[in-house]
């Protein structure tokens, strides 16, 4: 089986080909991004992305988790497979539109010695149900272990939940998860950790489905800045990850520019 590695600011994802023909079938699809994603038996990758055909879009995203989950949309994945649909032919360079679960995304690719991706990621959803939440999260205060955090909920693309803090010098494991696992959130949730400085924010990322911090997260920097935007912050600013820099502009919709890499093309040879 054919595949690609490829990257968005150290998001590593697997893509498969599924343009011309089915190469996982669905009743397999998640068993085997679980399988595939396991960096000490398998590739590993913080996701499984599928290059399917669309009937309303120059091509079709499909995302799975580690853990088989599907997801409606990525942010660094959706950059990934952009830069692969030109790359093989499947779009032209420039201005693109994607299918995803979440609707048809609009994108657009250049090149200046280094590959970008603009992408129209939506309308940020502040509303509770279409979060979803079980009530408004807007300041609401989450104790944990004796300390207490401040949360505000958005949804761009998948829900997400933004912290502001004055240090990212700490274990984020333990808060994030009690977060993302609340009976607040019957769906789960990401949960981000930005600290705003010299005009820039920083940012660390607990991802649902992954179960663990990534190293960026596009859908993560958009609910920053949506919700820093929303409380008078900004609505436009670099976004430091551990990965690297996203620029997030929120107008009407939010926008993301980042690079996508191609790190190497391989043929998975033992049953997984």
């Amino acid at each position: 089986m054919k595949f690609t590695k490829m990257h968005g600011n150290g998001n590593d994802f697997v893509l498969i080909n599924e343009f011309n023909e089915i190469v996982v079938p669905e009743t397999k699809k998640a068993e085997f991004a679980r399988k595939i994603c396991n960096r000490n038996f398998a590739v590993g990758a913080d996701g499984v992305i599928f290059v399917q055909r669309s009937a309303i879009a120059d091509a079709k995203f499909r995302f799975f988790n580690p853990d088989g989950s599907e997801a409606k949309m990525c942010g660094n994945g959706i950059r990934c497979f952009s830069r692969f649909l030109v790359e093989e032919g499947y779009a032209k360079m420039g201005k693109i539109r994607v299918e995803t679960l979440a609707g048809v995304k609009e994108l657009e690719v250049s090149f200046d010695g280094k590959w970008w991706v603009k992408v129209d990621m939506g309308k940020p959803e502040f509303e509770f149900s279409k979060i979803p939440t079980k009530k408004e999260i807007w300041g609401t205060i989450f104790e944990f272990k004796g300390k207490k955090y401040e949360l505000y909920a958005v949804n761009t693309g998948v829900p997400h939940v933004v912290i502001f803090v004055e240090d990212l010098d700490f274990d984020i494991i333990p808060i994030a998860r009690a977060i993302r696992y609340s009976e607040l959130f019957p769906e789960g949730t990401n949960v981000n950790f930005a600290k705003f400085q010299n005009g820039k924010f920083y940012v660390r990322t607990y991802e649902r489905g992954v179960e663990n911090e990534t190293l960026s997260c596009g859908t993560g920097s958009v609910a920053v800045v949506a919700v820093a935007k929303k409380l008078g912050i900004t609505d436009r600013a670099e976004v430091i990850t551990k990965g690297g820099i996203l620029r997030i502009e929120v107008n009407d919709t939010a926008f993301m520019t980042g690079g996508a890499t191609r790190v190497f093309d391989a043929v998975l040879r033992d049953e997984i």
